[in-house]
């Protein structure tokens, strides 16, 4: 692992890049533990046990392709409402203020898929997995830039950067990493997050599919998607409600029948 030179918006923070890695989650891990100040972070050119929101979902990434970095954050940063919602906000500027500085035209503006998702269109392009201890919070994410093809079950699920833009050359994975840990930090000050991650809502105003809960005997709700709660919970208004309904857990979908 090398201290790299490049611009962190956090006070006294490093940037780490590693080679190959399990996961940067358990290397940020590590390194709060030797006492690194909140913002410092890790990034790796591969990773081969990335983990996900749910246990069956690994992010694994090949040598080179995409952006792959866990962010240390204070212990009371995971405590603010819509904490992961918050950090997927950030992605989300940060890919469209790339975007323009790379002089690039995107299919669609990247999309915020509650609660941890960023799309272009109806492609995912990067996720999420926010966890808490007691001596931290760690804010790890995967962003596809220079990734060209995708195993047979994310093909038609998947994006990149590359693709979504129509570029030939690769793009640069590090001038991202500096835009998103500057947006990172504003977003977590912002007392304003919430109307911006509402305008940016994947599906916002339209029928959703929406499984409750992540265990076995989960339910279907269908209904309009009407926004986010003040808590970070998603509000879907069933028919012959009057009022919309809260979820704290739960996975969106198109319903069968929609696109």
């Amino acid at each position: 692992m090398e201290q790299i030179d490049i611009r962190n918006a956090f006070p006294g923070a490093a940037v780490f890049r590693i080679g190959t890695t399990g996961s940067t989650m358990d290397d940020a891990r590590r390194l709060a533990k030797m006492g690194f100040y909140p913002g410092t972070t890790v990034t790796a050119e591969a990773q081969t046990a990335g983990r996900g929101r749910l246990p069956e979902r690994r992010w694994e990434s090949a040598p080179g392709d995409n952006l792959l970095a866990t962010v240390i954050l204070e212990r009371t940063s995971a405590e603010l409402p819509g904490f992961t919602l918050r950090i997927g906000l950030a992605l989300c500027r940060a890919v469209s203020i790339f975007a323009i500085r790379q002089g690039m035209r995107l299919d669609c503006a990247p999309r915020l898929k509650w609660p941890n998702d960023v799309l272009i269109g109806d492609r995912k392009l990067a996720g999420i997995l926010c966890e808490a201890a007691e001596d931290a919070a760690y804010v790890g994410f995967g962003i596809n830039v220079n990734q060209r093809s995708f195993p047979p079950a994310l093909g038609n699920t998947a994006t990149s950067l590359v693709l979504a833009a129509g570029r030939a050359a690769p793009l640069p994975r590090l001038e991202l990493l500096e835009i998103a840990l500057e947006q990172i930090y504003f977003v977590l000050v912002d007392e304003d997050w919430r109307a911006e991650a509402t305008e940016r809502l994947w599906r916002h105003g339209e029928r959703v599919a929406f499984l409750t809960g992540l265990a076995a005997d989960q339910g279907l709700v269908e209904g309009i998607l009407e926004g986010i709660a003040p808590s970070g919970a998603l509000l879907i208004r069933t028919e012959g409600d009057e009022a919309a309904r809260s979820f704290v857990s739960g996975e969106l979908r198109i319903p069968t029948g929609f696109s």
